[in-house]
Order: C-alpha cells, then sequence, then structure tokens
C-alpha cells in the first residue's frame, strides 16, 4: 500500500489527465452508442472512470439533441462534459504551476469521490440483491469503485493534512476568546450555500427518477403529500452530501474553491458530532440568513465555523473566468432558445 500511496503522490498530474481524458473519451463512445463486444467490452470496463453523472433533474436547459442522421437523434445532458473539461483545465493548470494550483482539482475529486461512495453502494445492491444475474464484469466494476474512492480519498486526506489557516490575531468573537484565525467572509458563505445546493440537485434529481426512488418517493407523496416528500428527499440527500464531505475532509466542493473549511471555535479539532449538529442545524428555516450577522446559527450553535486557508496569488484566473464566460453564454443560449425568446 506504501507503494502505491508514493505512486499516487509522484503522478497527481498523470493520474488527473488520465481520468479527464479517458472520461471525455467515453463520455463521447457512450454518446454515439458504440458497440461493445468482446475484448472490447473488457477494455471499457477495466479503463472507464467516467462516473460523473449530473442530472438537473433532466430539465432541457441542460441537454443537447444531436442528430446521428436524418431520422434518429440523442438527447444529452452536457453538465458531464463541462465538468470533465473543467477536470482537464484544473490537470493542465496544475502542471504548469508547478504543483501549486490545486483548489479546483481539489474540487474535481471531491464530486469523483462522492460518485464512486455512490457506485459502490448502487453495485453492492446488485451483488447483494440481484446476486443470480451478477457476472464477472459486476465484480470488476465493484472493485474499479472501490479503488476509485481510495484514490480520491488518498488525496484529499493528503491535501488536508497539508492546510494552513490565516491568524488574524484578532479575538472577533467575545464568546470564543481562544479563537484567532480568519473566517470566511459572508459572500463566500453565500456562494457555498449556492454552489454546494446546485450540486446537490445536479448529482441526486437523477435517482428521482429511478424506479426504486421513484416508486418510494410516490408512495411517500401519496401518504405525507408532495411538498413534505420534497422536503423529506432533499433532507435525506443534503445531509448525506454534508456529512461525507465535512465529515471525512472538513469541506465542501464548493469550500475547495475558495479555500476554506470548517473548523472547531475552541481551537479544538473538529469532531463528527461538531459536523453532525452543523448538519442539522442547516434545517432551521431561514439559517442562511443568519450569516449576514456576525456569526450563523449553524455555526454557533454547533461550535463551529468556515476558516480561511493561507493561499498564493493565482496566475491561472483567466483561464478560468474565460471558461465560466463560455457556459454562460452556452446557459443564456439554451435558456432563449427554451423559451423561444429568438
Amino acid at each position: 500500500m506504501q507503494k502505491l500511496n508514493k505512486w499516487l503522490l509522484n503522478n497527481v498530474f498523470g493520474v488527473s489527465l488520465y481520468l479527464a481524458i479517458s472520461s471525455l473519451l467515453f463520455q463521447f463512445a457512450n454518446f454515439y452508442n458504440l458497440d461493445f463486444n468482446g475484448l472490447v467490452t473488457w477494455i471499457h470496463s477495466f479503463f472507464n472512470f467516467s462516473y460523473a453523472n449530473f442530472d438537473f433533474f433532466r430539465i432541457d436547459i441542460f441537454n443537447v439533441e444531436i442528430y446521428l442522421d436524418e431520422r434518429s437523434f440523442v438527447t444529452w445532458c452536457y453538465l458531464d462534459l463541462v465538468f470533465y473539461i473543467l477536470f482537464l483545465i484544473a490537470a493542465i493548470v496544475y502542471n504548469f504551476s508547478k504543483y501549486k494550483e490545486l483548489k479546483v482539482l481539489k474540487f474535481c475529486f471531491s464530486l469523483m469521490f462522492l460518485f464512486s461512495i455512490l457506485s459502490i453502494m448502487f453495485q453492492l445492491h446488485r451483488l447483494v440483491f440481484d446476486f443470480e444475474n451478477t457476472s464477472l464484469l459486476s465484480i470488476v466494476y465493484f472493485a474499479k469503485a472501490i479503488f476509485m474512492f481510495y484514490v480520491c480519498y488518498f488525496y484529499l486526506m493528503t491535501w488536508k493534512s497539508q492546510r494552513v489557516y490565516i491568524d488574524t490575531e484578532k479575538m472577533s468573537l467575545p464568546d470564543f476568546k481562544t479563537f484567532t484565525l480568519k473566517r470566511a467572509e459572508w459572500y463566500q458563505r453565500l456562494l457555498h450555500y449556492l454552489l454546494d445546493m446546485f450540486l446537490i440537485l445536479c448529482i441526486f434529481s437523477k435517482y428521482i427518477f429511478e424506479f426504486y426512488f421513484g416508486a418510494l418517493i410516490e408512495s411517500l407523496s401519496d401518504m405525507v403529500g408532495e411538498r413534505f416528500a420534497a422536503s423529506i428527499v432533499f433532507f435525506i440527500f443534503s445531509t448525506f452530501y454534508f456529512l461525507v464531505f465535512e465529515g471525512f475532509f472538513k469541506s465542501t466542493p464548493a469550500k475547495y474553491l475558495s479555500q476554506t473549511s470548517v473548523v472547531n471555535l475552541k481551537n479544538e479539532a473538529v469532531s463528527f458530532a461538531n459536523i453532525l449538529g452543523r448538519t442539522l442545524c442547516r434545517r432551521i428555516p431561514f439559517d442562511v440568513f443568519s450569516f449576514f450577522g456576525k456569526i450563523g446559527w449553524h455555526d454557533s450553535l454547533a461550535y463551529s465555523t468556515v476558516a480561511n486557508h493561507e493561499k498564493e496569488p493565482s496566475k491561472y484566473k483567466s483561464i478560468y473566468i474565460v471558461y465560466i464566460i463560455l457556459l454562460i453564454v452556452l446557459f443564456l443560449y439554451k435558456f432563449a432558445e427554451e423559451f423561444r425568446l429568438f
């Protein structure tokens, strides 16, 4: 295991580049419905790590229709492609920055980590409840998901151990006199909330359309009403999301981008009780607006907050800004097309 860990540390760029490029290639292969037979099937099974599957309620704004011929076309959610292109850009920037620019790469690996967990759960369900139809390929998929989980977990835990926080030497919180770290600003917290909520909806909304989850949600709606059922489902998915990320890494994908993470207000190690308290307190109505004050409710009630890491000025912001502008233009075009504004 030590040899594998050493190899992974020495090949962050290579691993990232492979995951991004191979995922893009396999995305196009799946898109064009290429016929996988024999050896090609095994190659696809072993080397395809394109676990990301974003699906924002399958709404048309995030879908494109591409015609394969005059009579047939396929509908494709372009959010997966957006993610893998971002992954590729992050890997290249990481290499050109001499292994210093990590925040977007951490963001990508954190999402791959979550998708690997979901893949493990899915494959495990198939192995346990559909064992009669289990094939060798199913075992390969399960082992591959575990391997992907370990790779992402190892990288994220390694980078977690390298965090250095900014010490302000100011007692801005009188109730916690030993706390001296620089807390994230209110606008950072707002951006965390918006991006994390968007990712939760993108990642988990697809399960609403799955047979088992769809039947469960329909039954729940009949019992408690559609609106309350939706609240329960969102509570389950969002709780899982925050417990996984803040429980393991004290950070969420959005916090990786802003280079912040959860810390204890008493300068102690962040416990799982702190994380669980934060997660449950997020259910308090209007909790998000409490951060316009001095300290938010799910911070103060759980004796935790979000602090900034020390960071070097980025030389590659313009690359990401251009990419974001292109995505905004694409979204506006799809929005105008959907609502027939031109």
